[in-house]
């Protein structure tokens, strides 16, 4: 996701020569600097002198270690932005400098084909000129809207994880298919372009997904006897019992890693 950020980043206008990243890895490292033409620091602390914009990429159970670095060395009104799930603002808030800005992120992974879904929440001394510039460095992933930090546990249930649930689902109807007799290849090429085009139409015909439903189920029909089916199975069910588990784990995060 950090790669993906720093593409956003241009994207919108950022010279490489403004972007700096701090990254152990050394063949990661090479590969960013070679793919964007960014400078790579190893070190956290050089990194991050005189930023204006510090970006926490990195796993959740190492956002602490990261703060600790990094906080000693943040210029006054250096502005946060956290894309580690779990953690609240209020954890970079105690670890960081009074009133140091602080913007929580909950991005997906299609962001890095441009077609991510990220909401933004803002901390106590973010303001909305924050939320504005954090927006402007992620439209080129896709969609951006603001919430509050509060419903980010559901966001992380709906799309933070919800591209995974998409896989799942298009694996189930590719073997369906396979079991229907279809050879593996066409069922997979069949069942991706059909979510890739229905999805599509959702967004480009401004129709709710009721609505679309309803045009394909005729009476007495395939669809409408498959969405009985499915249906009586409980898919509704499973699909709410799956969010329910996100966000439940989200909240199990935030108190797994943000403890003292």
């Amino acid at each position: 996701m950090g790669g993906t950020i720093v593409g956003a980043l241009l994207a919108a206008g950022w010279g490489a020569d403004a972007i700096v990243v701090s990254e152990k890895d050394d063949a990661r490292g090479s590969a960013l600097r070679g793919a964007h033409g960014v400078e790579v620091d190893s070190s956290i602390a050089s990194a991050v002198a005189g930023a204006t914009v510090v970006v926490i990429a990195v796993k959740p159970k190492d956002v602490a270690g990261v703060l600790a670095i990094v906080g000693p060395g943040l210029a006054p009104g250096t502005l946060v932005v956290s894309v580690a799930a779990g953690l609240p603002t209020a954890f970079f808030e105690a670890r960081l400098p009074a009133g140091t800005p602080v913007i929580r992120t909950m991005p997906n992974t299609p962001a890095i084909v441009g077609q991510g879904a990220t909401a933004v929440a803002s901390g106590r001394s973010a303001t909305a000129n924050h939320v504005a510039l954090v927006g402007a460095m992620l439209r080129s992933t896709g969609l951006v809207v603001n919430v509050d930090e509060a419903d980010l546990d559901a966001v992380t249930a709906v799309s933070g994880s919800g591209p995974a649930y998409f896989y799942a689902m298009v694996e189930a109807l590719i073997e369906a298919g396979i079991a229907e007799g279809l050879d593996r290849l066409v069922a997979t090429q069949l069942a991706t372009q059909t979510f890739v085009g229905a999805a599509r139409l959702l967004v480009e015909s401004g129709e709710t997904p009721q609505a679309l439903r309803a045009k394909v189920s005729s009476p007495g029909g395939t669809t409408l006897a498959a969405l009985r089916a499915m249906e009586a199975a409980g898919l509704a069910d499973v699909i709410r019992a799956g969010a329910q588990a996100a966000a439940a784990r989200a909240k199990e995060m935030a108190e797994e890693f943000g403890g003292d």
